[in-house]
């Protein structure tokens, strides 16, 4: 059936357009919601004349639900559940769960706007995706633990883990350019560098090539230089890391 858009939705189009859906979905869903109208001349006209009125109250749709995502994004969602030793819930965290999560402080969500593959079921930390509106969505994360202390542990480890990940691709972009093949490849481009200018047939005035070579070497002792300074930044977030899980085993013994 070919249907005219009163409302945005998600892969199937904006307001306006006219779209075929399944016979069924149309009949007991969007035209009796109304959502849609048939795409007959008469509805057509019909549309043309509510078309501005529609457009005005989607976009302060919009403007709600970015509010909305902006007040929630940076917000952690904690559940508490059983579970066994080996961390399986006892039960566990669905789409409809999160949306009564939601209901109770005053959010209306639906549990089929909550983007969540599968059930959770077990201890951890998950991200998830909210959609607001066809044009507005988020991502939050879901802590799941067995106390509230529990779930600041899981909040602490995951942070140092992040933490260590970041010094680790540091350390390894640091390694490739300042191994002797890294700093060699830099010097043999300095060294052609002045040779292509040497050789430049355009080129009117002399070429000093002592003060050419100097000007790479200096190039070069810079380019070790901010190596170094890199690499002092990088032992201080080793540094970080160590207080950081220093602080977490001194927050594990006081609990």
């Amino acid at each position: 059936m070919e249907i005219i858009l009163l409302e945005s939705f998600d892969r199937l189009g904006k307001i306006g357009d006219v779209v075929k859906v399944k016979d069924g979905f149309a009949r007991n869903f969007l035209l009796p919601k109304k959502k849609a109208l048939r795409a007959n001349k008469t509805n057509k006209e019909y549309f043309e004349k509510i078309k501005k009125s529609l457009e005005e109250k989607n976009s302060a749709l919009i403007k709600d639900a970015s509010k909305l995502s902006s007040d929630l994004k940076d917000k952690e969602i904690i559940f508490i559940r059983q579970a066994s030793d080996t961390g399986q819930l006892y039960g566990s965290v669905s789409p409809k769960d999160i949306s009564m999560y939601f209901k109770d402080k005053k959010i209306d969500i639906s549990p089929s706007n909550i983007n969540l593959p599968y059930a959770i079921k077990k201890l951890g930390i998950f991200s998830v995706k909210i959609k607001l509106h066809a044009d507005v969505s988020f991502t939050t994360t879901i802590n799941v633990a067995i106390s509230e202390e529990n779930a600041e542990e899981q909040k602490k480890e995951l942070e140092t883990k992040e933490l260590k990940n970041k010094v680790f691709k540091k350390e390894k972009s640091l390694d490739s350019e300042s191994s002797p093949e890294g700093l060699d490849s830099l010097k043999n481009n300095e060294e052609k560098s002045v040779e292509e200018e040497k050789s430049n047939p355009l080129q009117n005035k002399k070429i000093d090539s002592k003060g050419e070579s100097d000007q790479a070497s200096k190039t070069l002792e810079q380019k070790i230089k901010k190596e170094n300074i890199t690499k002092d930044k990088s032992k201080n977030s080793e540094s970080e890391i160590k207080n950081l899980e220093s602080k977490t085993k001194s927050t594990d013994t006081e609990n």
